[in-house]
């Protein structure tokens, strides 16, 4: 790597290292991305046939790296830019589904039905194996168990497969640009809240809003029962400052406040309450308007990373700026309607409310989805002066709430280990094959995780 971009690599790891260890840095991150859809809109290429085959934009992306300024990877890995289709295809997914338009949509589905919740609240797991599974995926066919593990096997290859060639497009940028490294292996994972997983895949949105009035304590069960499962998902091997468990978060702005305080709430808190008791920082997605929320959030364990969609920024700074780190809140619409001078003059707006004090990274209301969400030459004239203008005159500083201060200590009886017929059982599986070394239990164990690691994946 030349000497000027390994330079810049520095400054850049250095400015992410300090606004996760609550320092105010030299100057705020610059955070700017687009789509894999967005690059080959730029070069012309079939945004369909694209989808099957990321590794053929390598050298657009070289291209809009030069234009677009960036200190983090403008495009990221396969497992960054959402839904495979042909992962899902395999599997015949009824829950992620590409269309003619080559985007991959999730349309409203029903894995469990309503009288269901006895069943789902004594084993999760096999709930989700037996029933739920087999009804959103067509391929999981139980009356046809050689087809259908042939198809999962297929499935399975096909995720690999794209993995290993869409980590050339990001190591080519990095080798180019110098781009921050990202947090250490191992500590920033993904989850979603226990509510908003039976709206999204079991219950469907409109289900789950019915059962909270008609079947309310079974509900609330029902967030404790599958808690573990999503708590123990998304846990990370290697917890650094960096890193952190994100969730978007999709009913709570479509709920009565009596419904979000006594449903949906409860088991989100306990849930980064305990990941805070382990050194881990929570992130979130709160999509719509939080404004009546912003109690709540407040009660999140410090250090949260709270990315707003709409709200009044100085409301939200004022409120929860001085215990997380806030991101968000700009107008991606702007940046297509407006003019270069508006689009820049409402960042500075922006900057000046959000920067004093620290604990801001710039950050869209929504990601754009195709060029045509977005001008690209104010993209490219707005992410140059948040550059310029984002540069902290108190930098090295300390600012804002650190990672479990408030100082909770894990309790496993509140999030206990997954319990299902469907988990390696490694005293059984020694009675049965006994001449098994025991150094093979972490291994095996090793190999149950990763598939539960699967199906928890296919399930959100």
């Amino acid at each position: 790597m030349r000497e000027e971009i390994k330079a810049l690599q520095n400054e850049r790891n250095q400015i992410h290292k300090d606004i996760y260890n609550n320092i105010i840095p030299k100057r705020m991150p610059v955070s700017l991305a687009i789509s894999r859809r967005m690059l080959a809109e730029y070069a012309g290429q079939d945004v369909v046939d694209v989808q099957y085959k990321f590794d053929t934009l390598t050298d657009v992306a070289l291209e809009v790296g030069k234009r677009l300024y960036s200190d983090t990877l403008i495009t990221g890995g396969v497992a960054s830019i959402g839904r495979p289709p042909a992962y899902y295809s395999l599997l015949g997914s009824k829950s992620f589904v590409m269309g003619q338009s080559g985007f991959v949509q999730h349309p409203e589905v029903s894995g469990m039905n309503e009288d269901e919740y006895p069943e789902l609240i004594k084993d999760p797991y096999a709930f989700l194996l037996e029933k739920v599974f087999p009804r959103l995926y067509k391929s999981i066919n139980l009356q046809e168990p050689l087809k259908m593990l042939l198809d999962f096997q297929r499935a399975k290859l096909s995720l690999e497969d794209e993995g290993k060639r869409g980590m050339s497009l990001p190591m080519s940028l990095m080798e180019e640009f110098g781009y921050y490294n990202g947090a250490p292996a191992g500590c920033t994972t993904m989850s979603i809240a226990p509510c908003d997983f039976l709206a999204d895949q079991l219950r469907s949105f409109s289900g789950l809003s019915l059962d909270i009035r008609r079947h309310r304590e079974e509900v609330k069960e029902a967030c404790e029962a599958v808690l573990p499962l999503l708590f123990y998902w998304s846990l990370p091997k290697n917890p650094d400052p960096q890193g952190f468990v994100n969730t978007p978060l999709h009913m709570p702005t479509y709920m009565r406040e009596k419904d979000f305080a006594e449903v949906w709430f409860p088991s989100y808190l306990k849930m980064y309450r305990m990941y805070a008791a382990l050194g881990i920082r929570g992130a979130c997605f709160c999509e719509h308007d939080w404004m009546r929320y912003l109690d709540y959030l407040q009660e999140l364990p410090a250090g949260f990373v709270l990315t707003f969609e709409y709200g009044d920024p100085k409301t939200i700074k004022d409120k929860v700026g001085k215990k997380h780190i806030i991101k968000g809140l700009y107008p991606i619409n702007l940046v297509k309607t407006g003019t270069k001078q508006q689009v820049i003059d409402k960042a500075k707006e922006l900057l000046d409310i959000m920067l004093p004090g620290g604990g801001y990274i710039f950050a869209f209301d929504k990601s754009p989805l195709s060029l045509r969400d977005i001008n690209f030459e104010n993209l490219c004239a707005l992410s140059e002066f948040l550059r310029d203008y984002a540069v902290y005159p108190d930098a090295g500083e300390p600012y804002g709430g650190k990672i479990n201060e408030e100082g909770y200590v894990f309790n496993v009886n509140e999030i206990p280990p997954i319990q299902s017929k469907y988990l390696l059982n490694w005293d059984l599986f020694k009675k049965q094959y006994p001449y098994t070394p025991d150094y093979q239990k972490a291994v095996f164990e090793s190999y149950d995780k990763q598939m539960f690691d699967h199906i928890m994946w296919l399930m959100v």
